[in-house]
């Protein structure tokens, strides 16, 4: 039976629309796939980055804690602060600072130790690095209320007056006690500011007591790691082991001061303390930036290799000015016929 030819031109006209409808919804489809491929996936939202305050004198505010070397394409220095070097130590962990340490601390510790304590305050941070802070309230020459020191006994009553200052933090707290460095004496530091064998022994012992009974409160031990590096010459940071050479020593030329590979040391204990503290409070938020920082293993090599990286280029330097010679005045003319 033949159809009438109306009923071949519909089926066509049906065969073209259903084959037009399925290229088209195929080609859509191509599309969204390519759209897709090249649409980078969304990253997850990070944790909010740990606010960490440092307060303390000038081995944390990098008194001359310089690196200087020479490349084939020029000469590359930088200078670390204590906060330089923490957020190298540990670079997975999203670190932000407030540094109120200072060179100057020693000229006023009670003064200055109160404003440096209120701005870490101000800064509502989840960590605060003591490291150095308490201690001009046990060395210097000066008394608890101004003044020159009168006995070894207001070494003492100063010290309280640090740690009155540190009692004021609700988060966690990561304090260095206080190192014997009587090798700086004629050095950097004058024999009157020097306390006592027997001051800062009960000084440390005082500090440990008080220490004990805070939970928030987490101890850089200084004054062993200081015998240490005197006995030894190394430091232990954790499971290392890092040892002072000729190149590269620890301690600057005056015994007080750290080098930038006994700051990345410094560094990396602090960092690990840090990590201890965040994983000891209980919220979401430490949590969250434990996760972040969990593959973190501060090791003092890596992070002095990490300070080389960020060291700039010198410019060279300009070349002197020549002088200007001033012209030779042209002879007079002689007149003719003279």
């Amino acid at each position: 039976m033949r159809l009438p030819r109306f009923a071949h031109i519909t089926a066509l006209a049906i065969a073209l629309l259903v084959h037009s409808t399925t290229w088209a919804q195929e080609t859509r489809a191509q599309e969204t796939r390519a759209q897709e491929a090249q649409t980078p996936t969304a990253e997850p939202a990070r944790p909010a980055p740990v606010r960490i305050a440092v307060i303390g004198a000038s081995a944390s505010a990098g008194f001359g804690c310089s690196m200087r070397e020479k490349r084939d394409d020029g000469e590359y220095s930088g200078s670390f602060r204590l906060a330089d070097m923490l957020k190298l130590a540990c670079p997975d962990l999203t670190i932000v600072t407030t540094d109120a340490s200072s060179g100057f601390f020693f000229l006023s510790p009670v003064a200055n130790g109160a404003k440096a304590a209120k701005r870490a305050r101000d800064f509502n941070p989840d960590c605060v690095v003591a490291l150095d802070f308490l201690f001009w309230y046990c060395y210097g020459d000066d008394a608890p209320e101004g003044g020159p020191l009168k006995s070894e006994a207001d070494r003492l009553v100063k010290l309280e007056k640090g740690l009155a200052e540190l009692a004021t933090f609700e988060a966690p707290v990561v304090i260095g006690d206080i190192p014997d460095m009587s090798r700086a004496v004629g050095k950097m530091l004058s024999a009157r500011q020097m306390p006592a064998t027997e001051t800062l022994a009960k000084a440390n012992e005082r500090f440990r007591a008080w220490a004990k009974d805070r939970a928030n409160v987490r101890v850089v031990p200084l004054a062993r790691m200081q015998q240490q590096l005197m006995e030894e010459g190394a430091l232990e940071i954790g499971t290392d082991r890092l040892v002072a050479t000729k190149d590269a020593p620890l301690l600057q030329r005056d015994e007080l001061h750290p080098t930038p590979q006994g700051l990345a040391g410094l560094a990396c204990a602090v960092a690990d303390d840090v990590k201890a503290a965040l994983a000891a409070r209980e919220d979401a938020r430490a949590n969250a930036q434990l996760n972040e920082a969990k593959d973190c293993e501060p090791d003092a090599e890596d992070t002095i290799q990490r300070a080389r990286g960020t060291l700039a280029r010198r410019a060279a330097p300009r070349a002197p000015a020549q002088p200007v010679v001033p012209a030779t005045p042209a002879a007079p003319a002689v007149p003719a016929g003279s």
